[in-house]
């Protein structure tokens, strides 16, 4: 077989490359010669079957082509009607043809279908519009604003409404029917009403040009407000325009459309008068209707993914914003790469923003399988980005369509327990709901009875069999919980919650490394979500690895700064790496009303009296603030513990004569050894009193004879 090459920029490509990965130039699929422009992209049919005995060869690309096509769809040849060969053309009426390669030239057509150069603007029979010039008695022409990828832009004013408006031109061509077929086509713009899309007015033909009339939008495109500041935009706006656009990419999917030709230049930022910010899709000239054979797709290199040539979709619409936003916070070259994400390493937006690389890898994945597959999806994930970027709001919990708040869920084994959210859509949703409500009560025989009847009642119910995975991996029966894993495996293959049970499974193990791997894939495939941070947290402090530890849940504390179990966790991790002032630190920014304040304040008592060597007079006199200040406000055994801990510890350094002369704790108690023995004495009485059978039994009793040894017990 022989060796072809891109005739742009001569790296090797196979034969049935569509596109060139090294520059993005689109090529034939037989022989890599270039296809179409660099601007716009057309495609044609799929090859038929050569054996057919219905098909002829295009004598021009040779292409099968089905008997009675007028036109060949790969080269854009005129065909004779009846035998699918070229035309005969005549003195009087001659073919037109490219003037770079002389292939045939569909009359309309903006670009060679052929060799992708682009033709010249066709001359207009009446001139551009002129200043002042007054169409359809309503719309006067007041200045040209530029020139779209399609034509000449006016702004007008529409003086039967009194309002200004934007003329683009649609279709520029000596044909008057071919104008009225075009403007037919693309009335269903009309219909398109979106507070984030600019709303089509009017069509209208003057001459030989067809017009479409538009709202006009009073504002600067993202393209512009980036060449005028000359530099890329912060990573924190640039994702906030994108989550504002995107509903407007919700909405055409709805309505079955794709916009195709998404970028900086073709949205708008307009501030109105009290402010607000609006963004807008200002240019709907390359909307397309969703279908197996669309008549133009538009697009621009280093933004469209490699399957929007031939099947556009809202999901290639996906693509396009995802490397709209890599430019929007690196100002790239769109050409390299012309598909997926540059290395990390090469733009500071990509290394100071690890999450926000992890979306847009996923985003442009080179398999559409792995990438975005709804607006809603990436605009969840996009807001997960941002909240670990610019930080969360203290005391106010984090959501999620994916995981259950924290405050929802009881703890197990690995932590939080049902953290992935049920389907709603779920036929068994309420035997799963009681279920899960079980679960949090402690009922592991009543949840399992709950998740078992909703397999049977939907035996492919996911959720049902991840909920007894979870119950049994609580129970330690790891070979079962596998097996429910491998059913939903079955199921649905691709699921992301196969990950995080395997992940929660291989830890219930000891697996730690199996475990961080299938933690690691779930952050690349959802990373604006924080459990799975969390989890290969966990896992990275139970590997020893601290200090890659204290960097998830950094990161997780920073999007929600109210999670205590990230709080504990990053602490131990930092007890792990003796850096005693910044596990301080954390501990005291524990908020009263979390829920798990009191544990925070026992941790720091803690921390004080055992963790940081020599102990001091001013180190012991802090927990005692803390345990004094606890005082009526929980009954739990561990704080009566703690606070004979602390006591004794003073109890020792009055003894040793190291407390000041003259010092008195929170509280008003004086400094005697007497007096401190005597409240530690009580605090570990009233301990041994509250927890029945503790195990250190025989310890605590050691400590309350030694500061009480004149007392039987």
């Amino acid at each position: 077989m022989g060796t072809f090459t891109c005739p742009n920029c001569h790296q090797p490509v196979a034969p049935a490359d569509e596109i060139c990965d090294s520059c993005g130039m689109v090529l034939t699929p037989t022989a890599g010669v270039p296809q179409r422009s660099s601007v716009t992209v057309q495609p044609g049919s799929a090859p038929a079957s050569t054996g057919s005995s219905n098909l002829n060869a295009c004598p021009h690309c040779h292409q099968p082509l089905a008997l009675g096509d007028e036109i060949c769809d790969q080269c854009g040849a005129v065909l004779s009607k009846s035998t699918g060969l070229p035309q005969p053309t005549s003195a009087s009426a001659p073919t037109e043809e490219c003037p770079s390669c002389h292939a045939p030239r569909r009359p309309g057509v903006k670009f060679c279908n052929h060799c992708g150069v682009h033709f010249p603007a066709e001359p207009e029979p009446a001139g551009p519009l002129t200043i002042g010039l007054v169409l359809n008695n309503r719309y006067k022409v007041i200045k040209a604003i530029g020139s779209g990828g399609m034509g000449a832009v006016y702004l007008a004013e529409d003086q039967m409404l009194k309002r200004q408006v934007v003329m683009k031109v649609l279709l520029s061509t000596g044909d008057a029917e071919m104008i009225a077929q075009s403007i037919k086509e693309r009335e269903f713009l009309a219909a398109i009403k979106h507070a984030n899309i600019v709303s089509i007015y009017d069509f209208l033909t003057v001459g030989t040009h067809g017009y479409i009339v538009m709202e006009y939008v009073n504002g600067k495109t993202l393209d512009q407000i980036m060449e005028e500041q000359g530099h890329p935009f912060a990573v924190e706006d640039a994702i906030r325009y994108m989550i504002g656009i995107l509903p407007a990419f919700t909405y055409l999917a709805k309505l079955g459309l794709v916009y195709c030709d998404f970028k900086p230049q073709n949205v708008m930022l307009e501030v109105l008068k009290d402010g607000t910010q609006v963004l807008k899709l200002i240019d709907l000239g390359t909307v397309i209707k969703v279908g197996p054979k669309p008549d133009a797709v538009y697009g621009t290199p280093g933004f469209f993914a490699r399957e929007a040539i031939k099947t556009p979709s809202p999901e290639t619409d996906l693509y396009t914003i995802c490397r709209t936003l890599a430019y929007l916070v690196t100002q790239m070259d769109p050409g390299n790469p012309p598909f997926g994400v540059p290395p990390s390493e090469h733009y500071k937006a990509f290394r100071d923003s690890p999450t926000l690389y992890r979306l847009l890898e996923k985003g442009t994945h080179a398999e559409a399988m792995r990438r975005f597959h709804s607006a809603e999806d990436l605009a969840d994930q996009l807001a997960g980005v941002l909240r670990q970027i610019v930080g969360g709001t203290p005391g106010v919990s984090v959501t999620s369509r994916l995981f259950i708040s924290g405050m929802l869920t009881t703890s197990g084994k690995l932590g939080l327990r049902g953290e992935a959210a049920l389907d709603e859509q779920d036929s068994a949703i309420r035997l799963l709901r009681a279920g899960d409500q079980a679960l949090r009560s402690g009922n592991y025989a009543s949840a399992q009875n709950f998740f078992t009847q909703a397999t049977s009642a939907n035996p492919r119910s996911l959720d049902g069999h991840l909920r007894l995975a979870e119950i049994l991996i609580d129970e330690g029966k790891f070979s079962e919980a596998l097996a429910e894993i491998t059913r939903v495996q079955r199921l649905a293959p691709a699921h992301w919650k196969i990950a995080w049970y395997t992940g929660r499974l291989l830890e219930a193990q000891g697996n730690l490394a199996a475990a961080a791997e299938q933690y690691r894939h779930l952050m690349a495939d959802l990373p604006g979500e924080l459990p799975p941070q969390q989890a290969l947290a966990r896992v990275s402090a139970q590997q020893g690895k601290g200090e890659e530890a204290v960097k998830l849940y950094t990161t997780v504390l920073k999007a929600d700064p109210g999670n205590t179990d990230a709080i504990f966790g990053v602490t131990q991790a930092l007890f792990q790496l003796k850096q005693w002032d910044e596990a301080i630190k954390i501990l005291e920014g524990v908020s009263q009303a979390a829920a798990r304040y009191v544990d925070a304040q026992l941790m720091l008592c803690g921390l004080y009296l055992e963790k940081i060597n020599p102990l001091t007079a001013h180190r012991a006199e802090q927990a005692a603030l803390i345990v004094n200040a606890l005082e009526g406000r929980t009954e739990d055994p561990r704080f009566f513990l703690t606070r004979g801990n602390v006591y004794r510890m003073l109890w020792r350094l009055a003894r040793q004569k190291q407390l000041p002369s003259g010092m008195t704790i929170s509280g008003g108690v004086d400094t005697r050894p007497q007096t401190l023995g005597a409240i530690a004495e009580a605090s570990y009485k009233e301990y041994l009193r509250r927890e029945a059978h503790p195990a250190n039994r025989e310890a605590i009793l050691s400590r309350k004879f030694e500061v009480a040894p004149w007392r039987l017990w």
